[in-house]
């Protein structure tokens, strides 16, 4: 075998004029080959051209391009030949091409001058001897170092051979087709990848649909269970309370009628659970109603201890409760006995020999506003950092295991619009803590707090659909100080939690609908004052009647102007400004914590739910960063456009304001540096797009220390936090 001969081909005397005009011929057939392989012609396509212009240029009776997987393969493609038009795809045996195989495995290009001569064709002599074939040219095909196949080159029947100049056009021709090929098995590999993808999630979405299924039967059956066991338990429980009550009526001495009145007491409250029960034993549908009054959190604790000092004495524990005169809130008083009594019973399990159970209660001032602080702290070894945040939740427990007890806890403190944490006191044991609203008539608020607690007038919206939420907070925040709930029951107790100036409700909610929840706050003295406006689709005349019957002050159909909600906003607030006025009780000045270009919060305002916010990812262990962004807009549109551009990039329970001069400042609770950092990243470039401002960010996480404003503070003066 000789490669790359060099030989020159026998043909007659030509003319330069020939010669020209074959090199003029091979340059077009090349360019016309060229743009067949980067257009965007399937790749049998461009291959069955590049065949037929080959043939038209080169005294060649066969011209095929070849295609493989790998130089190691022992078979390849032929995907097109000049033989036929209507040719289809045909695999080949390398083993009966040699010569073929050769050029693959070395990835250079071999040039048989005469097949009939060559060694290497020796063992497919056979074949080739009846077709008297002469020469042989094969052309590997690489792209960017991988190899994708060969052209293939041969004479037959006739002098001659491929002398440089045909090489040389092979090789030209090689290189256009190989990048194309390369293109090709690219972009195959990637449809077959989504193909595989696509059937991935098909499978994936079968077997979710298929675990959805189980999960509703097995939800039903839950349901099924509680009912039978909660009706089950009545009949015995109502037999107790009976002979309970026939022994308090009994002329029975001290202690045993202490104890029967207390049977009595404890039936009630069980016969109580077993109705709630039964209740949730309705299914999703069902509603943890609050049977709202006016209570003393610090005599139901003390009530709570005497009922379990029985318990405590068994133990060898002192149980041992203080608190003020009076801690009043509104809230449902068996819920708060049954999480009062929780924790008091996990804190004799984990109190040590002879050790102590202590029930604190105190007033503790906020910057959104007063609350009810009760502590349960035992003196027991306590639990490791880590688990802290572990202990309510339903399916993970710290160690040694915590039941749903401290479960069922976090839903009725927080359905009462408070909050509950575990903590480490620094004299040992654990301390689980719990706020609740202060009832509105006794509270009393610090002189330090006040200008804080007069804020703009809030508003807060109820609505489950995040797209109708997103438009009327935009509309209501350009006056407004503006919070968002999800379903009637969290705007229950939000309202209990916030006491905001006006409530805008969707009818139609989950958990708890928008009438339901106005006769709830209507019922409450501590929220009865506060005006509600409805929103629904529906605007028929009975429903609109029905609302306001209920205490709804007006009633808003979708779809409606950002006008109308406006006006009809300030409507409610100014009848309820009037009402309170005549009532006696000043209306209180605006206190400067929103910032008037913006509608946003200034650094006061910021300040104070830095504040708040941070004691809050303390208690939790959750992350919490804060943003300063710079920009170069100073008049009051831009400003204005900014501020709309940053909200709608930020979650719900972001917090927004506006510093002055186009300084920009963000708390992302539950997110760290990075990713704030990449959601301001995303705000950059949406200024940059859409108004041409500049901007620069500089985030930081904040750390769980008692100054987190010192990190607005770094971060303002461009210095780094530690």
């Amino acid at each position: 075998m000789n490669e790359s001969s060099t030989s020159a081909v026998a043909r007659p005397p030509e003319t330069a004029g020939d010669r020209e005009r074959r090199i003029a011929e091979r340059m077009a057939m090349l360019l016309d080959i060229t743009q067949a392989a980067t257009s965007s012609l399937e790749l049998e396509q461009i291959l069955k051209i590049a065949v037929q212009k080959v043939s038209q240029v080169l005294p060649t009776d066969r011209c095929s391009v070849v295609l493989v997987d790998s130089p190691s393969s022992t078979q390849a493609v032929v995907m097109a030949t000049r033989e036929r038009d209507d040719y289809r795809p045909i695999t080949i045996d390398l083993s009966k091409y040699p010569e073929l195989r050769r050029s693959l495995q070395t990835r250079e290009a071999t040039y048989i001058e005469d097949a009939l001569e060559d060694p290497l064709m020796a063992d497919v002599m056979p074949a080739i001897a009846p077709l008297v074939v002469k020469s042989i040219l094969v052309q590997p095909l690489i792209s960017q170092d991988d190899l994708v196949g060969a052209l293939f080159l041969r004479l037959s029947k006739r002098r001659g051979a491929f002398g440089p100049e045909e090489q040389e056009f092979a090789k030209a021709v090689a290189a256009a087709l190989a990048n194309s090929v390369r293109n090709a098995k690219l972009h195959a590999s990637v449809q077959k990848k989504r193909d595989d993808l696509e059937l991935a999630y098909v499978e994936r979405y079968r077997e979710l649909t298929e675990a959805n299924r189980r999960l509703r039967e097995l939800a039903r059956f839950k349901d099924e269970l509680i009912a039978i066991i909660s009706h089950d338990l009545r009949a015995p429980l109502q037999v107790t309370l009976g002979h309970g009550r026939m022994l308090e009526d009994a002329n029975l001495p001290g202690d045993l009628r202490t104890s029967a009145e207390a049977i009595v007491r404890q039936s009630r409250k069980i016969l109580k659970m077993v109705e709630s029960l039964l209740e949730r034993g309705k299914g999703e549908q069902a509603r943890v109603a609050l049977d709202i009054q006016l209570l003393d959190m610090g005599r139901v604790g003390r009530d709570c201890a005497f009922e379990l000092e029985i318990l405590a004495a068994e133990r060898g524990v002192t149980l041992k409760a203080h608190s003020p005169e009076r801690l009043p809130v509104m809230g449902d008083e068996l819920k708060l006995r049954e999480v009062l009594q929780n924790l008091i019973t996990n804190g004799l399990e984990h109190a040590a020999k002879n050790g102590t159970v202590l029930i604190e209660g105190e007033v503790l001032h906020r910057p959104d506003g007063p609350v009810v602080k009760i502590v349960v702290q035992d003196d027991g070894p306590g639990m490791p950092e880590e688990q802290m945040h572990l202990v309510f939740d339903r399916y993970r427990h710290g160690p040694g295991g915590t039941g749903l007890g401290l479960a069922i806890c976090k839903e009725f403190v927080e359905l009462h619009g408070g909050e509950i944490w575990a903590e480490r006191p620094a004299d040992g044991g654990c301390a689980f803590v719990f706020t609740l609203p202060l009832a509105q008539e006794d509270r009393k608020v610090a002189p330090k707090l006040q200008a804080v607690a007069s804020e703009q007038p809030r508003v807060l919206i109820v609505e489950d659909e995040p797209d109708i939420a997103a438009v009327l907070e935009g509309i209501l925040r350009k006056r407004y100080r503006v919070e968002v709930a999800r379903d009637g029951r969290e705007g229950v107790a939000k309202v209990h939690a916030l006491h905001p100036d006006l409530v805008v409700m969707d009818v139609f909610l989950p958990h708890l609908d928008g009438l339901d929840a106005v006769i709830s706050l209507k019922a409450s003295s501590d929220t009865a004052d506060i005006p509600v406006i409805l929103v629904s689709a529906q605007v028929g005349v009975a429903d609109r009647v029905r609302a306001l019957n209920l205490g709804a002050v007006d009633y808003l159909a979708k779809p409606f102007h950002a006008s109308e909600l406006l006006q009809r906003a300030e409507r409610a607030l100014s009848v309820n400004r009037r009402s309170t006025a005549s009532a006696g009780a000043p209306e209180a000045p605006p206190s400067g914590v929103a910032d008037a270009a913006t509608g946003l919060l200034d650094r006061r305002g910021l300040v104070a739910r830095l504040t708040q916010e941070a004691a809050r990812a303390r208690r939790y262990g959750r992350p919490l960063s804060l943003a300063v962004a710079r920009t170069d807009a100073v008049h009051p549109d831009l400003l204005r456009t900014a501020a709309a551009r940053m909200r709608e990039r930020l979650r719900q329970p972001d917090v927004l304001a506006h510093l002055g001069e186009g300084t920009f400042a963000a708390l992302l609770p539950e997110c760290t540096s990075e990713q704030a950092m990449a959601v301001f990243g995303r705000v950059e470039s949406d200024l940059r797009a859409s108004t041409s401002l500049s901007c620069t960010v500089e985030v930081a996480e904040v750390p769980g220390r008692e100054l987190p404003e010192a990190v607005l503070e770094h971060l303002l003066e461009g210095r780094p936090v530690t």
